[in-house]
């Protein structure tokens, strides 16, 4: 069970990081993009938030929701949606048996994914749109480093 308490960690620790530089993000930047492909803070957000959900239904071996399924809310309930999200998840990672590690789940898109790869995909997720959020801070001319505040 070491390894599912580090990864459980891990998407605490993350999603620390990342809601300490979202918190951050102006009302009026919540929606702003860099262009028209680009994503804004409150869709890194929501994405985060469905994408956690979306890691631990696929662990228990359930269906994902859509992501087209989320209804639209304030960017402040984007944040706490994305809060209990990583609660959420972190919590059952840290409850998966060590029996069930090499196990496989088939994703979506086709492939099939050991257990254990995926304990460790949502912290890895969310570092990697942690990354986003601070190239839209910095877009917009805010230089500070939230992460030091977390």
């Amino acid at each position: 069970m070491e390894y599912q308490r580090t990864e459980a960690f891990r998407i605490k620790s993350m999603g620390k990081l990342f809601y300490g530089a979202a918190k951050h993000v102006p009302e009026d930047k919540a929606n702003w993009k860099p262009n028209d492909e680009g994503s804004s803070a409150q869709e890194i957000v929501d994405h985060i938030a469905w994408a956690n959900d979306f890691f631990g239904a696929i662990i228990k071996g359930e269906t994902p929701s859509d992501p087209k399924d989320q209804e639209a809310v304030s960017y402040e309930q984007s944040l706490e949606r994305f809060k209990q999200s990583c609660k959420d998840l972190s919590e059952l990672v840290s409850s998966v048996p060590d029996d069930q590690l090499e196990e496989t789940r088939e994703l979506p898109w086709g492939q099939t994914w050991k257990i254990k790869v995926l304990l460790i995909s949502g912290a890895t997720h969310i570092t990697y749109h942690w990354g986003q959020i601070g190239y839209l801070q910095s877009a917009w001319g805010d230089q500070t480093d939230y992460h030091l505040q977390a």
